[in-house]
């Protein structure tokens, strides 16, 4: 039985998000950089330590969201990347196996690299 993503609403400067509070994330080191990866929006973030890199993580996708919000795109993005759209703009994000086998990264961090997985939460404006 996969996990089960734990979905939350809530409204913030009258907008309505979508909170995911368990977003897949690997963590892993290249050298002196440590790279935080999210393949559900095959976006990464680095760093020096764990915490810059989660929060060039973190900035990375806020921008991904303003960019694509700006451009009335988000919906489109998101099903490239292969998440589900549902009823009333929600969304459900792609299984891993369907990401390993779509993005070329994630593919070769699984095989070339040693890797910790781990979740974070993040905010979909809905």
């Amino acid at each position: 039985m996969k996990p089960q993503l734990k979905v939350t609403g809530k409204f913030k400067d009258g907008m309505k998000y979508v909170h995911f509070e368990n977003i897949p994330l690997f963590v892993i080191q290249e050298e002196d950089v440590i790279i935080f990866y999210s393949p559900v929006f095959d976006i990464s973030g680095y760093g020096k330590s764990e915490e810059e890199a989660e929060k060039s993580l973190n900035v990375a996708i806020e921008e991904f969201f303003k960019y694509t919000m700006n451009k009335k795109t988000l919906d489109s993005e998101l099903i490239k990347l292969g998440w589900k759209k549902h009823r009333k703009k929600k969304y459900s994000p792609p299984v891993m196996s369907e990401m390993v086998q779509k993005h070329e990264f994630l593919s070769e961090i699984m095989n070339d690299h040693d890797f910790r997985k781990q979740t974070m939460p993040v905010a979909i404006p809905a």
